[in-house]
């Protein structure tokens, strides 16, 4: 059967009676409109279930399989808006259609082939634009008077309307630009309904923007008439329903809107048709208005319209999210995300983005005590070094670091072995000449006496020297204090010349703090700041300090980089346990700052030298 044949056996389907050929005559059409491979018309019973009316496949293919399992996810979405499809194990789609059917709820199941997969569209605008096949088939029982009085929704549609139409979608389909694919569908529209103009509407949120005007390539938004035009648009919109003006007697529709665009712009007949997806929420729902100053359109046309309408939404969606950019999609995302996290039906999403807004405001504007951290050190400036008192071994050492000693007591003991055989030689080199100067002076040798006295006061002051070496071997403490370097096993036996460093003796009084601070927080010090430190051998233990000085100079502290060096003075006295060299953590304490300022400095510093911004 070619497509004129098609089109005049649905054209005599419309007036054929209802007799037990109908259904399998109508599943046979369908099959041949829609390229399907297998289709089946089911009407729902009082129980629930569902009754097989006719049924038709294609020669190489098999009657639908499992068709009440499909109608278990299908019928409601396909009574809800008109149609609903989804994928087949064959790798194709099984789509279900509502026909409009007095004598009950009746689907129309049709199994799409892979191939054909991709025109789905299109094939199930084929199908509900016969949808209203069995409506028609029942009318034609009626007599001519009775026929006569039937309203003007119940009129047959011709067959080249609805053919028209489906070229018209098929024509906006191809626009791969939203503004170009809303303006063509506009002026489609009104070349093929006659209309004096008709208007495109996008809704997100509520809020309907006018997005196409019928041979109008540009408008400005905030023009009275367009206002007037999104005026009108809404109100159809919050209703969530057609309205077509002027309203019948009774009707429970408000239209404010409309009656105000009537007497404004001079349209007689108005009619807004609305096409939102209710499993879809977040898809922005379409307006059309259709304004005409002489004659009303159709009813059966304008369920036409809006079936090709809902056809066309999604691909417009789709388009208007592609002409937006990457900003525009993003903040459809985030507007999407938000209304699915705040939706009625899930609290917990609610309670938690709530708790994320507390969350952000408190940090964005709650103080909290800022402290600078930096490594602290206990230091003393009395400090004396011992050194080796002449060249020699050391023959024992009786400190160690860390020893505490009393002034004058012995650290070490120098080896004098030498310097005692040099004392004994200088010793008996002093007599020989003191024996000679007396021999000299017996035999009246005055210049003999005089040499030998000279050598005489020469080897005494030597000998003196070595005495005094002597006196030396015993290396003592110059006060009482802390041993802070010199290590027993290091230095035992070992060769030492005049002037070595033995040992370094701080006192356990006078002690302070040094502080190193980071350059990058030292802008945050304020004058005469305060803190506390915790030393590494007693970290539970606080002690309070005062900065007294900032010593003006970086130093680089390996890995650490630049450190600003501060001298603080500590609160408590010395206790016993302090000992110069004494390293831990210092906190200085610079005042309240945001949370969010605390958490994100270092990083927005970073990012500027990074950005030389």
């Amino acid at each position: 059967m070619d497509a004129q044949q098609l089109l005049a056996a649905l054209r005599a389907l419309r007036h054929a009676p209802r007799d037990a050929s109908y259904w399998p005559r109508l599943s046979q059409y369908l099959l041949q409109l829609c390229r399907a491979r297998s289709a089946l018309i089911l009407r729902e019973q009082a129980d629930g279930t569902w009754q097989a009316l006719g049924s038709a496949a294609a020669a190489d293919a098999a009657p639908l399989p499992d068709a009440a399992a499909r109608l278990t996810d299908l019928a409601p979405r396909a009574l809800a808006q008109g149609y609903a499809y989804a994928p087949s194990a064959q790798g194709g789609l099984i789509a279900a259609v509502r026909l409009l059917d007095p004598q009950g709820t009746t689907l129309a199941l049709l199994d799409i082939g892979a191939r054909d997969r991709a025109a789905i569209n299109d094939l199930l605008i084929r199908a509900q634009l016969v949808a209203d096949l069995p409506l028609s088939g029942a009318l034609a029982a009626v007599d001519d008077t009775q026929a006569a009085a039937a309203p003007e929704s119940t009129s047959l549609v011709p067959a080249d309307e609805w053919i028209d139409l489906v070229d018209l979608v098929a024509r906006v389909m191809k626009e791969t630009e939203f503004g170009a694919a809303a303006l063509g569908l506009v002026n489609l529209l009104s070349a093929a309904l006659g209309c004096e103009q008709v208007v495109l509407g996008c809704a997100d949120d509520g809020l309907v923007r006018v997005v196409a005007i019928s041979h109008i390539d540009r408008f400005e938004r905030k023009a009275e008439n367009v206002q007037l035009l999104e005026s009108a648009l809404e109100e159809a919109l919050d209703q969530r329903s057609d309205l077509v003006f002027p309203l019948p007697d009774g009707s429970p529709m408000v239209g404010l809107a409309h009656d105000r665009l009537s007497r404004m712009m001079g349209y007689a007949h108005l009619a807004t048709l609305v096409a939102r997806d209710d499993e879809n929420p977040d898809a922005p729902a379409l307006v059309l208005l259709l304004a005409s100053r002489q004659t009303p359109m159709p009813a059966s046309r304008l369920r036409q319209v809006s079936v090709s309408l809902h056809l066309l939404q999604p691909w417009l969606g789709m388009l208007r999210e592609r002409s937006q950019g990457w900003s525009g999609r993003s903040w459809a995302v985030a507007r999407r995300r938000a209304r699915s996290w705040l939706s009625p039906e899930k609290p917990g999403r609610k309670l938690l983005a709530l708790g994320a807004i507390v969350f952000v405001l408190g940090i964005s504007f709650i103080t909290w005590p800022y402290r600078l951290e930096g490594s602290a050190e206990l230091v003393t400036d009395s400090v004396q070094v011992v050194s080796a008192p002449f060249d020699s071994h050391l023959a024992q050492v009786n400190a160690n670091l860390g020893d505490t000693v009393e002034a004058g007591a012995t650290l070490a003991q120098m080896d004098v072995r030498e310097l005692t055989l040099q004392a004994n030689d200088l010793a008996s080199e002093l007599r020989r000449f003191e024996a000679e100067a007396d021999r000299a002076r017996a035999a009246v040798q005055a210049a003999d006496t005089q040499i030998a006295l000279a050598r005489a006061v020469q080897a005494r002051a030597r000998l003196d020297r070595v005495r005094f070496q002597l006196e030396q071997a015993q290396v003592r403490a110059p006060f009482a204090g802390v041993i802070v370097e010199g290590e027993r096993k290091e230095l035992t036996g070992a060769p030492v010349r005049q002037g070595d460093r033995l040992f370094r003796i701080a006192r356990v009084e006078g002690l302070y703090a040094v502080v190193y601070v980071s350059e990058r927080d030292v802008r945050e010090l304020p004058p005469q700041a305060r803190g506390h430190l915790r030393l590494l051998s007693q970290p539970d233990r606080e002690i309070g300090f005062r900065v007294t000085q900032v010593v003006p100079v970086a130093q680089a502290r390996g890995a650490q980089g630049g450190q600003i060096q501060l001298r603080v003075a500590l609160d408590p006295a010395a206790e016993p346990w302090w000992r110069p060299g004494m390293t831990g953590l210092a906190q200085i304490d610079v005042g309240h700052r945001r949370i969010l300022w605390i958490w994100t400095h270092r990083v927005i510093d970073s990012v500027r030298l990074w950005l030389w911004w």
